[in-house]
This record gives structure tokens, sequence and C-alpha cells, in this order.
């Protein structure tokens, strides 16, 4: 190879770097935390108390829609710490079919609807605590039932108690609906 072959070779690699760089760098306006498409993204965590039983949670949500749809997607962790020395630790996926946003048990903190679950399964995981999640999240205010071993199917308007307006929420301390938070912080972001 010449010289100049060389020269132009690698000039036209130098070109073909920078074009991919730009192009990805150009692009990544339409790529958010969990994926394209989403209009709402929302991340947590929580500690309490709650019939006498300690809780931890953490997590995140996307939906699609402006103040209703029928995308959502969820991914919680939780672990609860029972009174008799059990601990449970639950996985639950939240594949929801039907959401909106309107007064919830929030909203008197935050001036902002809450978003609901209307339809859709939660699929909990390890499947063997599946009736112990489904109690606490029917205690939490969430219409389920247990369907299979690690499924539960949501019946109906479940107010997940998270705002439906961008911005922070640091709602530590207050007890809502028999729910004591130690801690609670929640980031909501809109595109």
């Amino acid at each position: 190879m010449s010289q100049k072959s060389g020269k132009v070779l690698g000039t036209v690699l130098v070109v073909s770097m920078l074009s991919l760089l730009l192009f990805l760098v150009g692009s990544t306006w339409f790529v958010s935390a969990y994926g394209a498409g989403e209009t709402w993204q929302l991340g947590f965590a929580g500690t309490g108390s709650l019939l006498g039983a300690g809780f931890g949670f953490w997590g995140w949500c996307t939906f699609t829609g402006q103040s209703s749809g029928s995308v959502g997607d969820c991914q919680i962790s939780q672990y609860l710490h029972m009174g008799n020395g059990q601990n449970i630790q639950c996985e639950t996926h939240f594949d929801i079919t039907g959401w909106t946003a309107q007064t919830g048990v929030l909203t008197i903190f935050t001036g902002a609807p809450d978003f609901f679950v209307n339809s859709g399964t939660i699929t909990v995981n390890p499947a063997n605590a599946t009736q112990t999640c489904a109690l606490f999240l029917s205690a939490a205010g969430f219409n389920v039932v247990v369907t299979a071993p690690g499924t539960l199917t949501i019946n109906g308007p479940s107010d997940m108690a998270l705002p439906a307006a961008p911005g922070h929420y640091s709602l530590s301390g207050m007890t809502l609906e028999g729910v004591s938070y130690t801690e609670l912080q929640i980031q909501v972001s809109q595109k």
C-alpha cells in the first residue's frame, strides 16, 4: 500500500468514526432512562411500618400517555419484616394495561393527582411469597386478587401513591391510610 493510499484510508476511517459518533450523540435525545416512548418515568424508595410489620421498597415505573393510558410498567422490590421474625422479600413486575391520573392520597400533600392503576397483572417472585405480597399490597390500598402462584390481577382502581406531576417529592415522616413512612422519596419526570 502506498503512503498516499494509507493517508486516504486513515482519513476515511477518521471521518467515518466521527460521523458515527455524531450520529450516536445526536440521536440520544429520544432515549430515556427506561427506554423510548414512555411519557412518564418515576423512581421511588421508602421505608416504614404497616400493621406492625416493618417494610421497605424501591423501584421505578413508566407510563405512556398524558393523564391516562393503556401502557405502563413497574419493577418494585419490597421487603417485609413480620412481627413473628419472618422476613419476606417480593420482587414484583407490574404489567399495566390501564391507568389514570386522578385525585389520590398524596394530592393533599403534593397538589398533584396520583397515578392509579386500573387493570393489569403483577408477577411476584418468588412465587411462594405471592399471598404475603398480595396481603401487603391490599393493606396499602391496592385492589389485587391472587389468580395463580406468582400472579396477581389488578381489579380496579389502585392508588399507586405516586404523584402525576414532574418533580422531586420528599414525603418522609407521614402516615397515609394506616401506612407510616419513615422515609419516602419520589422522583417524577415527564417527556
